[in-house]
């Protein structure tokens, strides 16, 4: 939901932003981390902070765009026969931690997820996205300093 819009930006003007300046974008979402990250040359490292730190502390969560998000994962748990290592690694960890929350499948029950508003969305992005659950990471050859000082700035809405 993070490239679905800002408050600053919408998708389509995110998607150009990150394309003008050869941006590699690459996001996860596992059982207990989502991770976001921009691989860019190093005049560019500023941007991708700013870039990241609008995704993260601006992220409007649009409803209509929630629904077409649960389309997508609806069709991924219709291709679950198609996917096997995929399924075979859910079933394990549905077997091992049965009765705890890492049983539960990565993308989501599908029997609920039909129910999943951006309300919840909004509740759980302002329960666990604030400064010392996230860690922010820039490698490669930039200054530390400066690396930080953007950090600081284009973070610095999230609640500590």
């Amino acid at each position: 939901m993070f490239l679905r819009g800002t408050t600053s930006k919408s998708k389509s003007e995110i998607a150009q932003t990150i394309e003008n300046i050869g941006a590699r974008f690459s996001s996860n979402t596992g059982r207990e981390t989502s991770s976001l990250a921009l691989q860019v040359f190093r005049g560019d490292v500023g941007k991708a902070v700013k870039i990241l730190g609008d995704l993260v502390s601006n992220s409007t969560l649009n409803a209509n765009e929630l629904e077409l998000v649960k389309e997508e994962v609806a069709g991924e748990h219709e291709d679950n026969h198609n996917r096997y290592l995929e399924t075979t690694i859910e079933n394990v960890h549905f077997n091992v931690y049965r009765e705890h929350m890492m049983g539960q499948p990565v993308k989501g029950d599908r029997d609920v997820l039909h129910t999943i508003s951006a309300d919840n969305l909004r509740d759980f992005h302002s329960t666990h996205y604030f400064g010392d659950n996230i860690v922010i990471v820039g490698a490669g050859n930039i200054n530390h300093d400066e690396f930080v000082n953007q950090v600081s700035a284009s973070f610095q809405s999230l609640p500590k």
